[in-house]
């Protein structure tokens, strides 16, 4: 018979912690490697479950009841399978998770490599899973799938300075924050990232907390001069309903960052807030970040890694916001930064700030399936630079100028600081069509847009034509087009191409030539010699004297004759 090698697989001897800790004692001193399988019971845990190279968690799928009688994914409590339970101090699994001064130096010992964790529930933890922190290195090579993640008071899954490692299927219900994947070293030790998330969702609170606060799901560059690289995530939702509206005082001294309010407690570090009126250094309806409370005072910025917002007069506005982002590609600082990544199925549903918060990111793609829609804004933008955000709903958007250089596609709502490049539906106007090519244009408008009932297409700056010198006998070729200058002493023959109309992809017709005769000698304008000017009868040439010129254009008349349309012009002097 051929040989078979069957997994290491160790299976605790009753449904107990301690019974938990022995499997997983014998299979370290086994030399490592293979399974713990957990039972089918709620295990109650006095502190967090080791974590080991090689030496994995595999539960019974989590059995649900649903806390809503017609929407599955609001809510669940645990009623089978393996859930383990804490008493809220501590992590269920946590490795490498106290933050350190500085990275080690052999960094690559300190790694957890091929763990992985499946079919689990967690309730009454600080964390699910806690593994990584700021300069001290995560997760390698290494999966977890099928968790089932509720009533955590920090986040339900942190996970920090990891590579190729696969994350999919991880709900997260009724935590402080759903979920957090970073880098928290410097880029100069490593470059987390090179890993792949499928099925990310989270629900923020509803149980009387003040739900703004909850942060949803990031992604982040959070250590000094970080730099989280090459993520792959599809499908990535967070709802955040049963959120109202925060609409409060805040009072402004000239020549001061700080801003006062009622009541701090309300406000959090990261939290986009609005104004409903422009004065003191705001501008309505923008959104600003705030980055700092201290008692009864915050401080905003243009982005949460900007300098702080000085105000330029005293006096009181009213500030709104929806609480924080649904979804966030952030960082801690202007030095750190996420890159070369692809958010695909990113769903942003309910009240926020900003259902999606994109900050210090660099060639990134978001492709945008729902979100939220008449809040604060939906997409925010701040030093975005080369990026591409896609979005089929109507979208209202906040880019500064610091992200001109990304795009922007899809159905646009009201659009405030930069368009970005792109080509959008504007559905503030009608559903007009617009296409923009400068990063930079402002407050709702394309370059280019279609106007009259999609019959011309309308330029919304001044339009240059190219330029072409020709000092010798010439046949033009249609990538000739625009302005042909011919400069000569002596006489001079410009043999205009003939005309194609087989089909469209191959015509002419519509083809410009804007000739000058810019030398001191006569330019005869030949046809063909068989295509006619203005279809007169003999008529396949035509003399420009120095200092003329001649716009002629590709046309085509009844019957399918091809012509050359011709508007001479006499010359300037």
């Amino acid at each position: 018979m051929p040989s078979r090698q069957i997994p290491k697989l160790y299976i605790p001897s009753d449904a107990t912690e301690a019974a938990i800790r022995a499997a997983h004692a014998a299979a370290v001193a086994a030399g490592g490697g293979g399974t713990i399988l957990l039972p089918d019971a709620v295990i109650a845990l006095t502190e967090p479950l080791p974590v080991a190279s090689g030496i994995g968690y595999q539960g019974v799928q989590p059995v649900l009841d649903y806390l809503n009688d017609t929407v599955p994914d609001s809510g669940w409590n645990f009623v089978g399978g393996t859930v383990l339970t804490g008493n809220g101090s501590f992590a269920a699994f946590a490795a490498n998770d106290a933050d350190l001064g500085s990275p080690h130096a052999d960094i690559t010992d300190d790694c957890i490599t091929g763990w992985h964790c499946e079919n689990i529930g967690f309730t009454g933890f600080t964390r699910a899973i806690s593994i990584g922190a700021t300069n001290n290195i995560g997760l390698q090579f290494s999966t977890i799938h099928d968790l089932f993640i509720r009533d955590c008071g920090d986040w339900g899954m942190f996970l920090a300075n990891f590579m190729h490692t696969d994350v999919s299927r991880i709900w997260t219900h009724l935590c402080g924050n759903g979920q957090y994947y970073g880098a928290l070293l410097p880029a100069s030790t490593l470059m987390p990232g090179n890993s792949r998330f499928d099925s990310l969702f989270n629900i923020i609170p509803a149980d009387g907390r003040d739900n703004r606060l909850c942060r949803g799901i990031v992604f982040e560059a959070g250590g000094n001069g970080a730099h989280l690289n090459e993520i792959y995530a599809d499908r990535i939702q967070n709802n955040a309903f049963n959120r109202a509206e925060l609409r409060v005082n805040a009072t402004f001294t000239n020549g001061s960052a700080n801003i006062a309010v009622a009541d701090g407690s309300r406000f959090g570090p990261r939290m986009p807030v609005a104004f409903t009126a422009s004065n003191h250094g705001v501008t309505a309806g923008r959104v600003y970040v705030v980055q700092s409370v201290s008692g009864n005072t915050i401080k905003i910025g243009n982005a949460f890694t900007s300098p702080a917002l000085t105000a330029s007069g005293d006096g009181t506005l009213t500030l709104s916001s929806w609480g924080m982002p649904c979804f966030e590609l952030a960082s801690r600082n202007e030095g750190a930064f996420v890159s070369n990544s692809r958010f695909l199925g990113v769903d942003a549903e309910g009240g926020s700030g900003a259902g999606i918060y994109v900050e210090n990111a660099q060639g990134c793609d978001f492709n945008i399936s729902e979100v939220p829609g008449d809040r604060n804004a939906d997409i925010v933008g701040r030093s975005a630079g080369f990026s591409r955000f896609y979005s089929g709903n109507t979208t209202i958007t906040d880019f500064d100028a610091a992200s001109a250089t990304s795009q922007f596609h899809g159905a646009r709502g009201t659009a405030r600081q930069a368009m970005l490049a792109g080509l959008w539906t504007d559905h503030t106007r009608n559903g007009l069509a617009a296409f923009n090519i400068r990063g930079d244009a402002w407050e709702n408008q394309g370059d280019l847009e279609v106007r009259g009932g999609n019959s011309f297409i309308y330029p919304r700056f001044g339009m240059g034509m190219k330029s072409t010198l020709k000092t010798a006998n010439t046949t033009l070729h249609p990538l000739d087009a625009g302005l042909v200058t011919f400069e000569a002493s002596s006489p001079l023959v410009c043999t205009l191409p003939g005309i194609t109309h087989a089909s469209d992809a191959s015509s002419l017709v519509g083809l410009p030539f804007h000739i000058v005769n810019a030398g001191s000698a006569d330019l005869t304008v030949n046809t063909n010699g068989t295509q006619l000017l203005n279809k007169i009868s003999g008529k396949t040439a035509y003399t420009l004297n120095a200092g003329e010129s001649l716009l002629v254009v590709a046309a085509e008349g009844a019957g399918s004759t091809l012509f050359w349309a011709a508007f001479p012009s006499v010359g300037v002097a």
